[in-house]
């Protein structure tokens, strides 16, 4: 992984907590490189426009979420195949499930448009 030295002919200095240098440390140990080819690859090799940590957390709620849905939903079906519910209630279930679709589709436009 090591670059020729005449390719390396800019220097950056940075500061870093005790923690995120140990971070680095440990990290760059594990991929058996030093801390600035560590550092390189990282940059090298993320996509373009990275997501930012709050949509990352974003989505993962959004992913528990519907899963959550999907239990409940699973267990609407069950109990509804035993008839314990009303037309009605089928009808305002499948009300909220469009609503569900719906933002969904709005959450993964905004995604997508955003890279």
């Amino acid at each position: 992984m090591a670059r020729p030295k005449s390719e390396n002919v800019i220097r950056k200095h940075f500061k870093l907590t005790e923690e995120t240098a140990r971070v680095l440390e440990e990290r760059s140990k594990a991929e058996n490189m030093n801390e600035s080819e560590y550092i390189r690859y990282l940059l090298m090799n993320q996509p373009e426009h990275p997501r930012s940590r709050e949509l990352e957390l974003e989505m993962m709620r959004l992913r528990n979420e519907i899963n959550k849905i999907g239990v409940n939903v699973n267990q609407i079906v069950k109990n509804n195949n035993s008839y314990l519910y009303k037309e009605e209630d089928k009808n305002q279930l499948k009300t909220y499930l469009e609503e569900i679709a719906v933002l969904q589709r709005t959450i993964v436009t905004k995604i997508t448009t955003d890279d």
